[in-house]
C-alpha cells in the first residue's frame, strides 16, 4: 500500500544514492592518484572517470532497484535493507570489472580504487541511510508526511490492524477514520467513525484521507 508520502521517500534514496557513489568515486580517485605515490596501472584522467561514473550510476542504481532497495517493504528491515546494500555494491564493482575487461576500457586508474568504492559506498550508503530514516521517523513524530489512513473492515483483525498502525509513530501511517462495527474500534483513539462504508467513502476529500486499508480480505 504505497503512499504518495512512501513514493517521495523511494525518491529520496534514490538520489541520495546517486549523491553518495559519486562522492565516493571522487574520493577514491583523489586518493589512490593524489595520495598515494605509487604508480598507476592505467593512465585514466579525471574527466574520463567521472564520465565513466555518469555511465556507471544509472546501472548502480537499477542493480539497487532489483534488489528492492526502493520498495517500501524494506525500509523497516535494517538487516535485510544492509545485506542487499552490500549485494548490490558487490555486483556493481563486478560489472565494472567485467567491462572493462571485456572491452579493455579501464574506468579505474588502479585495483585499490575499486576496492575503495567498494568499501566506501557500502557503509556511506549505510550511513546516509541510516541517516536519513532517523530525519524521517521525527517527521513521523511530530505529524510531518504522514499518511491519514481510514480502515474498512469487520473482523477481529481490524482492531489489531488499528492499534499497531495508532501504537507505532515509525510507521508513517495515521488512522483519522474507521468504517465498520463500533465493537471493534479501540474508543481511547478518538477515530472518526462510520457504520456504513459509503458513508465513509464521501468524506474521503473532507478528512483528506491519503490512503486505505481493507482489513478483511
Amino acid at each position: 500500500m504505497p503512499s504518495k508520502n512512501t513514493k517521495f521517500y523511494s525518491l529520496v534514496l534514490m538520489a541520495a544514492d546517486i549523491l553518495v557513489l559519486a562522492g565516493v568515486f571522487a574520493i577514491a580517485y583523489f586518493v589512490r592518484t593524489q595520495l598515494d605515490p605509487r604508480a598507476l596501472l592505467h593512465t585514466v584522467y579525471a574527466m574520463e572517470y567521472m564520465i565513466g561514473f555518469v555511465i556507471i550510476a544509472p546501472v548502480w542504481i537499477m542493480i539497487f532497484a532489483t534488489l528492492g532497495l526502493y520498495s517500501s517493504n524494506i525500509y523497516s528491515r535494517r538487516l535485510v535493507e544492509w545485506s542487499r546494500i552490500m549485494l548490490g555494491t558487490f555486483i556493481g564493482i563486478l560489472l565494472v570489472i567485467g567491462w572493462e575487461y571485456a572491452t579493455n576500457i579501464h574506468i579505474f586508474p588502479a585495483r585499490l580504487v575499486a576496492l575503495y568504492v567498494l568499501l566506501g559506498s557500502t557503509a556511506a550508503i549505510m550511513l546516509v541511510r541510516e541517516i536519513i530514516r532517523d530525519v524521517r521517523n521525527e517527521m513521523y513524530r511530530f505529524g510531518r508526511g504522514v499518511s491519514r489512513v481510514m480502515v474498512i473492515g469487520n473482523s477481529a483483525a481490524t482492531t489489531d490492524i488499528i492499534d499497531s498502525l495508532a501504537s507505532d509513530h515509525k510507521s508513517g501511517y495515521q488512522v483519522v477514520a474507521y468504517a465498520g462495527p463500533a465493537r471493534l474500534l479501540p474508543a481511547h483513539l478518538g477515530v472518526m467513525h462510520y457504520s456504513r462504508v459509503e458513508a465513509a467513502l464521501k468524506d474521503i476529500k473532507k478528512l483528506r484521507i491519503t490512503t486505505i486499508i481493507q482489513a478483511d480480505l
